[in-house]
């Protein structure tokens, strides 16, 4: 009967699936901030800039709004270039404060003029020179100021281009040295880079194609078991191509690569490429570690839900301020985003939700471009430019960060100052404050900002002197009721050692705390001698889930994982006391199969004596948490890891004793254990998706009654 029973449980586990989506949108107006799950949310902040004007055809002294904008940049002269394609092939140019200036039409060396019919972009060098990128037709115009054709640039004669290579150029620029970079479409060998006399040297900072450790065993694998033909045969995994590029105040390279994943918004969107094509943008978590910005979502962690579906973010246009502050434009959702050359987010406006003519709201954003302190956003689709104009509180933002990222802290002190009074949940002001007071000595208010601002690192600074003083000052109290402690402990070890005192006499509460020093007899005992108390066993359990659930809320700040204000007991309930019930069913399951000899009862009461050193372990960690510092933490986390597997270890002898299994029969069921519980959650889930949708239909049937 419960060989019978088992299977049932297991078929009934087998015959369901799990499907779960989670979705979610960011405001017009936000920002993202560090949460200490470790999670990035996005949040209500200030506006950093606002929509002014929206610049039209008939703005732009147009006569004709069918033809469209194809892209739009600012020049070094204070100019702004309108590309106009198809047959109008027009560059509108306007003065700085938006008034018309003139049109500039391509004109070649035999009078006529060029046609640039589906041109994609449009650039202005140092030198008020103007190259068009020519999409459709192969080629790049290059003019002067006043529209006289210089040079085209076509497809190089070369044998590092391969012979399918077509030359689309989308986008272009020109550092200091005076070499020129084309991006072609699609192409994901990187940018054509070229000399300052025009000549083709090469390709230039390709994107790595992403390989977990996975692909790179299967690599291996088709090496040795594949011949030519399976090889040619085989689907060559390519980099993403890089879509927009610009040069930051030290001419570095910065490039965005736009959807890196079918389905999720991906990582790397935003690249900044050292002269050998390296990625040298970093940036730093909460608690010290930099990574490169490949490993970076500079978008949304979620995918967003546009028009009832999910739409994966697309970064396409990509611009550096002086300060090196770079703005990337995601042309899904109409939003843009406002970065650091640490990639700390500054904040994040626009939108593109629904099909509505506000202002600052985008049908199809194509181009971003910064003209001084404003935006220009175009729109395709509407056929239309949209100005930004940074505010007052954008301003004192971006001046705070140049002066924190520059090391000048006082400075940046007064300003951040007024950001917290404008926006008083800004997190990089109060990071900001946090090193400003650290390095003014102030070491008390350094904790209160750097905790506030989840600056891990500043506030292990400002701990590490705050504790140290308080320890010098309470040394002589301290160091004494610490040697009377050990003496205690000593003396007490001795009496109780020469009178033969037993401290618990209770044999069932005795064997569950040898059980960490003798598990072989201990559990062999539980077995055989029926020695095994749920009482105890529960007790033990609950001691376990109090352990992680103090470990979760008053941990020291250093210490704590979770973040109060999204915790829930709920979670740490499933994760401990209902893993063990879980854990304790499935295996029983698997082992009524596999001719094993212990109870339910007995799996469950061994499983909870094994929580003991973690319990054990977590309260500690919770009391030293309150102490230790960041360098505290590495080491309690090492111990940790040792105390899990000792704890394994004590797993494995627990249920080899119960079942009378050897060890690779004990391997076997454990996995096909794991493999069970992981679907008795799978199933879990899926009846309370079931059970909502359920409950949805029947309220959308009550409210259709209700109406009629």
């Amino acid at each position: 009967m419960k060989r019978l029973l088992s299977i049932i449980c297991i078929v009934l586990v087998l015959t369901i699936g799990l499907s779960v989506s989670v979705l979610a949108a960011p405001t017009d107006s936000f920002t993202h901030i560090d949460q200490a799950d470790g999670k990035i949310v996005p949040v209500l902040s200030a506006e950093m800039y606002t929509s002014s004007i929206v610049m039209d055809a008939a703005f732009l002294g147009v006569e004709d709004n069918s033809y469209k904008m194809a892209d739009v940049c600012s020049g070094d002269d204070g100019k702004v270039y309108v590309l106009y394609g198809g047959s109008f092939s027009t560059i509108v140019v306007l003065n700085e404060d938006y008034t018309f200036y003139k049109n500039i039409e391509i004109i070649n060396s035999s009078g006529e003029k060029e046609y640039f019919s589906d041109a994609r972009g449009i650039y202005v060098d140092s030198d008020s020179n103007i190259y068009v990128c020519d999409t459709e037709n192969f080629r790049m115009l290059m003019a002067d100021k006043d529209g006289k054709l210089i040079k085209v640039f076509e497809k190089p004669d070369s044998s590092l281009i391969p012979e399918d290579f077509l030359f689309q150029p989308t986008k272009t620029i020109k550092d200091a040295r005076g070499f020129l970079y084309i991006l072609s479409l699609g192409t994901y060998y990187g940018a054509l880079s070229y000399n300052p006399d025009g000549e083709f040297i090469g390709f230039f900072g390709a994107n790595n194609v992403k390989a977990s450790a996975l692909d790179t065993i299967a690599f291996v694998w088709d090496k040795i078991t594949k011949n030519d033909a399976k090889r040619a045969k085989s689907i060559r995994e390519v980099p993403d191509a890089f879509v927009d590029l610009a040069l930051d105040s030290k001419g570095y390279m910065v490039t965005c690569t736009g959807k890196t994943e079918a389905d999720t918004n991906g990582t790397g969107q935003i690249r900044k490429l050292s002269p050998g094509g390296q990625d040298i943008l970093y940036k730093r978590d909460t608690r010290g570690v930099s990574t490169t910005s490949s490993s970076v979502n500079f978008v949304e962690e979620k995918v967003i839900k546009k028009f009832g579906q999910s739409k994966p973010q697309n970064i396409i246009s990509i611009d550096v301020t002086k300060d090196d502050f770079i703005y990337a434009l995601d042309s899904m959702h109409g939003l843009i985003y406002i970065y650091d050359n640490e990639c700390n987010m500054l904040g994040g406006f626009g939108g593109g939700y629904d099909r509505s003519k506000r202002l600052g709201i985008f049908d199809a954003a194509r181009s971003l471009s910064i003209h001084g302190d404003d935006v220009l956003v175009l729109d395709f689709d509407n056929n239309c430019i949209t100005v930004f104009t940074c505010t007052e509180y954008g301003k004192l933002l971006m001046k705070a960060q140049k002066y924190h990222l520059k090391g000048e802290y006082d400075k940046a002190r007064p300003v951040w100052e007024k950001v917290l009074k404008m926006d008083s949940s800004c997190q990089l002001a109060y990071r900001g404050l946090a090193i400003a007071c650290y390095t003014n000595g102030e070491y008390e208010k350094a904790l209160e900002y750097a905790k506030i601002g989840l600056d891990y690192t500043t506030y292990d600074l400002a701990w590490k002197v705050v504790f140290g003083k308080s320890l010098s000052k309470n040394f002589v109290w301290i160091f004494t009721v610490s040697l009377a402690v050990i003496v205690g402990l000593i003396v007490f070890s001795v009496v109780k050692k020469k009178k033969g005192i037993v401290l618990i006499k209770n044999r069932k509460l005795k064997l569950a705390f040898e059980t960490v020093s003798h598990p072989f007899s201990s559990f062999e005992e539980i077995r055989y001698k029926d020695m095994g108390s749920l009482k105890i066993a529960f007790v033990l359990l609950i001691l376990y889930y109090l352990a992680n659930l103090l470990n979760q809320t008053v941990s020291g700040f250093l210490f704590l994982r979770s973040d109060p204000r999204t915790y829930n007991t709920f979670y740490t309930i499933l994760s401990t006391a209902g893993l063990i019930v879980l854990w304790s069913v499935a295996n029983w399951l698997t082992a009524c199969l596999s001719g094993g000899k212990g109870r339910l009862k007995d799996v469950f009461i061994a499983s909870c004596y094994c929580t003991l050193p973690l319990t054990v372990y977590t309260f500690i960690r919770v009391i030293l948490s309150q102490f230790l510092s960041l360098s505290g933490l590495a080491i309690m986390d090492g111990i940790g890891t040792a105390v899990t597997i000792f704890t394994l270890f004590i797993l494995c002898v627990a249920i080899m004793q119960v079942h009378e299994f050897d060890f690779f029969k004990f391997l076997s069921t454990t996995i096909v254990s794991i493999l069970l519980m992981i679907l008795i959650i799978s199933v879990v889930l899926l009846v309370g998706v079931l059970l909502q949708q359920i409950g949805e239909f029947f309220l959308k049937l009550y409210n259709e009654a209700i109406f009629r």
